[in-house]
Formats: structure tokens, C-alpha cells, sequence
């Protein structure tokens, strides 16, 4: 027993320290671990310190809007200055251009193919056979062979188809802008009716004798023009008749 007694304790002894050496290992492996850990760790927070995510400058953002407040004072001063040029600049005034009368611009025809025997009258009277007396003429009477066509002097509507006492047979057109014509004296007024619209030179009657006031004249036409309300020379309106004023 003493002999084996040493042998046993020999095999415990190396069991022993062969434990604890493995103790060690594994103590120094633990060790090992945590100081790559944290050196990792390390590594990884100095890279993150570095990770600057950039921002844009105070002093940028400041210079951008003065250059944009700049820019909006000079446009702001040239509106003003165009303002003030405007206003000082002297407007030509414009030249007044005298019109014509629309008569003379369009050209009336005469309502039948002859030659004026009374002439239009408002200041200067003319002597009346049928009345015999000095009078007032206000239309021109144009001398025609009865029966002959008379025509429309301008385009318009039939505003007016009558027999007057003193007339005789009486047309009126309507031409609009308060223009109208009157053809009396005539031999019917059959051909037309009332709200009828006729054009320039469309024959509307024929050339008779059925005025009381002019029976003792030869066959004409009596023929006014009246604009707004007033009677007016129909020379005035009538080319051909112009250079009898």
C-alpha cells in the first residue's frame, strides 16, 4: 500500500496542474476576447466621429439672400424711374380729322333720271305757282316723264307708305343713324309694303302727278332727305347733284 500510495498521488498532482493550466488557457482566451471586442468597439466609434454628414453654411445662406434682396431694390428702382418717365413724358394731342358725311361715303342715287327743277329751300324762299306765294321748300323736286321708275336713293327699310292731302302718294325708307327719304308725288304705292326691306336703286314706284300742293308743276319727283328729325339738302347726299350747290 505505501508503495502505491505515492503513484496515486503522483497521477493527482498532474491531473491538478493540468487543470489548472487549462483554467489558465481558458481564463487567457476570455481575456483575449473582451480586449478585441473592445478594441472593435473602439474602431467602430472613431469611424462614426468621423462620418461629418456637411451642412450648408450659415454664411452662404446669408450672402444668397442679400444677393436676392439686391437684385429685388434694383428692380424695384427701375419700375419707379419708368413710372416717373411716363408721367412726364408730354402726350401728343391727337388730330381731330373732320368726317364726311355718311352720305358722301356711300353716295346716294337719285330716285329718277332728270333734271332739278325746284331746288331745296329752308333760308332763301321760292315762289309757289300752286300756292302763289313765297315758300318754304324743303326737298328738291326732279323733273321725269310720268310713269317713269323711281328708285330706292339708298338701302333701307320701308318705314312708311301713305296718300297725303297735299303729296299726294308718299314713301318713306329708313336707312338707320336716323337717316330717312321721302319720295312724293308718286303714281302708286302698290309696288312696296311697309317693314319691307329694299336695296340701292330697287324700284319702289313711278313718277306721277298726285301732289296738290305742286299739281300745276310738270311730272316729278318730290324727294327729301331728312337726318335726325331735320330736313337737309339732298345735293349733299347725291354725287351727281353736288356740283349744282
Amino acid at each position: 500500500m505505501k508503495d502505491k500510495f505515492p503513484k496515486i498521488f503522483a497521477k493527482r498532482e498532474f491531473y491538478i496542474v493540468l487543470f489548472i493550466c487549462i483554467f489558465a488557457l481558458a481564463i487567457t482566451g476570455v481575456m483575449a476576447s473582451r480586449g478585441g471586442f473592445k478594441k472593435q468597439k473602439k474602431e467602430d466609434l472613431s469611424q462614426e466621429d468621423f462620418m461629418i454628414v456637411p451642412e450648408e453654411e450659415p454664411a452662404l445662406e446669408a450672402t444668397q439672400m442679400e444677393k436676392e434682396d439686391r437684385i429685388a431694390e434694383e428692380d424695384e428702382r427701375k419700375e419707379e424711374e419708368d413710372i416717373e418717365f411716363v408721367e412726364d413724358e408730354e402726350v401728343a394731342p391727337k388730330e381731330e380729322v373732320e368726317q364726311e358725311p355718311t352720305s358722301n361715303i356711300e353716295g346716294m342715287l337719285p330716285p329718277v333720271d332728270g333734271d332739278i327743277g325746284f331746288d331745296f329751300a329752308q333760308e332763301d324762299l321760292i315762289y309757289s305757282e300752286t300756292l302763289e306765294e313765297w315758300t318754304t321748300h324743303e326737298g328738291i323736286d326732279i323733273f321725269a316723264k310720268e310713269g317713269q321708275e323711281v328708285k330706292a336713293a339708298l338701302s333701307g327699310q320701308i318705314s312708311e307708305v301713305y296718300e297725303d292731302e297735299l303729296w299726294g302718294m308718299v314713301i318713306i325708307l329708313d336707312h338707320g343713324d336716323g337717316l330717312l327719304t321721302k319720295y312724293a308725288n308718286l303714281a302708286t304705292i302698290d309696288m312696296v309694303q311697309e317693314g319691307t326691306r329694299v336695296e340701292k336703286g330697287t324700284v319702289i314706284s313711278r313718277v306721277g302727278t298726285t301732289a296738290a300742293i305742286e299739281m300745276i308743276m310738270e311730272p316729278h319727283v318730290h324727294f327729301e332727305v331728312i337726318k335726325d328729325g331735320k330736313s337737309v339738302d339732298p345735293k349733299d347726299y347725291i354725287p351727281e347733284f353736288s356740283h349744282l350747290k
